[in-house]
């Protein structure tokens, strides 16, 4: 599944099932894949996520802003710890790609997250 953003004369196309989080920086969007790849587009973070909601009307995906600064693949989740405030994502190379998340929004991750466990 693709989603695509276009800018004037140009379209990017984000593969959503290589990507582990998007990223915030300013009025651009750092994509992390789960290759270790990463790249930059020119759409603040609130425009990738009203284009994923748009998305998920049609086909449901795992991602879930996180703050003023990320949306994170859930399905890549691996280790949520409010008290060192950290989340821990698992890459497809297999590495861990640790985030750095206020406690109150790890706080309520953590009880979503929670309902779905078994």
């Amino acid at each position: 599944m693709r989603l695509c953003l276009s800018l004037h004369d140009e379209l990017y196309m984000i593969d959503l099932s290589q990507t582990l989080y998007f990223m915030a920086d300013d009025h651009y969007t750092h994509v992390y894949y789960s290759s270790g790849a990463r790249f930059m587009v020119p759409f603040g973070l609130s425009r990738i996520e009203e284009r994923l909601a748009l998305l998920a009307i049609r086909h449901p995906h795992p991602f879930k802003r996180l703050g003023r600064k990320h949306i994170v693949n859930l399905s890549a989740l691996h280790h949520i710890s409010v008290t060192k405030q950290i989340l821990v994502l698992v890459a497809a190379n297999g590495k861990n790609v640790n985030l750095q998340i206020s406690k109150p929004v790890l706080r309520h991750l953590l009880a979503a997250v929670a309902e779905d466990c078994i």
